[in-house]
C-alpha cells in the first residue's frame, strides 16, 4: 500500500505542475516557431477576441488551421488562435501565412511589427484597396476610360512588386466587382494590417489639370506614410507631382489601421492618360508604391 500511495502522490504532483504550465498541443499539423517578443494568444479570430496567455520569442506552437492572417493552435488545453505572420516554420525563414494573392492582422498584437528583416518587407501586412468595381465605374475619363479599370490593373502590378519585397498582400477586390466602402474598411480591421493603400485616378472638368497625389487623414504615421509613398512616385513616375493632400476619405477617417490613398493620374488629361494606359506607368508606380513602403518601415 505504501508504494501504491507513493505512485499516486508522484502521479498528483506531475498533473498539479502540468496545469500550472503553458503548453501548446495538437495532434498532427506543422510546427511553428514564435519570431516576436510577445504574441497575444486569443480565443477566437479576431482583435476583439479575450487574450488567455501569450507566447514569446523562440516558442513553438503547432498549427493545425489558418484563417484570414490567423493560426489556430492549442494553449493550456484549449483551441486558440495566434497572429499568424509572426510564426516561422521552423528551420525556414517563412511565415506561416501565405495569403493567396490577397492576404492578413494588426501590429497591436505584438510590441514590434515582425519585419525585422532590414530591407525587406517580411512580416508585413499590406491591404491594397483598388477603387470602385462593379456598379461603381468610378471617374470617367477621355473616351469614356472608367477608373476602375485601371485601379484593379494597377494594384495586381503594385501587390507583385510588394510581394516580391516580401509582404503578404490581401487586396480588397480581385476582380471588377463592386464592393461598399465599409466593406473596404472592414477587410483592413479584421487582419493584421500594417498599412491599408487606396489606390485610385482621378478626373477633373479641365483637361490641363493633371498629376499624382497622396492623401493622408490625419497627422503623424499616416503622414509620414503618405509622404514616403509620395516621394518614391515622384523618384519613379512621369508624371506631375501634385504633393501631399489631407481628407477625410472613408476608407482612411473609418479605418482603424494605418491608411493612405494614391490618386496616380487624371484620366480625363489628355497626356496622363497616355502614360497611365502603358505597362511603364503600372511598372513606375509598383516600383514607387514599393520604394515608399520600404523606407517608411525602415527609416
Amino acid at each position: 500500500m505504501g508504494k501504491i500511495r507513493i505512485i499516486i502522490t508522484a502521479i498528483g504532483f506531475i498533473l498539479f505542475f502540468a496545469m500550472l504550465t503553458p503548453t501548446v498541443l495538437a495532434d498532427d499539423g506543422d510546427t511553428y516557431e514564435v519570431g516576436t517578443d510577445i504574441l497575444n494568444v486569443r480565443t477566437a479570430p479576431s482583435h476583439s477576441a479575450d487574450i488567455v496567455g501569450h507566447l514569446t520569442n523562440g516558442d513553438q506552437v503547432v498549427v493545425f488551421q489558418k484563417e484570414h492572417g490567423w493560426a489556430q493552435t492549442y494553449y493550456d488545453g484549449q483551441v486558440v488562435w495566434v497572429a499568424a505572420h509572426y510564426l516561422f516554420q521552423t528551420g525556414s525563414d517563412e511565415a506561416v501565412t501565405t495569403v493567396s494573392n490577397t492576404g492578413s492582422e494588426t501590429s497591436s498584437e505584438t510590441t514590434e511589427p515582425a519585419g525585422t528583416s532590414s530591407g525587406t518587407l517580411n512580416g508585413y501586412n499590406i491591404i491594397l484597396d483598388p477603387g470602385h468595381g462593379g456598379n461603381d465605374p468610378g471617374a470617367i475619363g477621355i473616351n469614356g476610360t472608367l477608373e476602375k479599370s485601371h485601379t484593379l490593373s494597377t494594384a495586381e502590378r503594385v501587390a507583385q512588386g510588394l510581394r516580391e519585397a516580401g509582404a503578404t498582400v490581401l487586396m480588397t477586390r480581385a476582380d471588377d466587382k463592386y464592393v461598399s466602402l465599409e466593406e473596404r474598411v472592414r477587410i483592413s480591421n479584421s487582419y493584421a494590417t500594417d498599412a491599408f493603400i487606396s489606390l485610385h485616378y482621378n478626373a477633373f472638368p479641365l483637361e490641363g489639370v493633371n498629376g499624382f497625389s497622396t492623401y493622408y487623414a490625419s497627422s503623424g504615421n499616416e503622414r509620414a506614410l503618405a509622404s514616403s509613398i509620395q516621394s518614391g512616385l515622384e523618384g519613379n513616375m512621369a508624371l506631375n507631382s501634385r504633393g501631399l493632400m489631407q481628407n477625410g476619405f472613408h476608407v482612411m477617417q473609418n479605418n482603424s489601421d494605418l491608411s493612405v490613398l494614391v490618386e496616380l493620374g487624371f484620366i480625363t488629361s489628355p497626356y496622363d492618360l497616355s502614360v497611365i494606359r502603358t505597362a511603364d506607368h503600372k511598372a513606375n508606380a509598383a516600383d514607387g508604391i514599393v520604394e515608399g513602403v520600404l523606407n517608411y518601415f525602415h527609416k
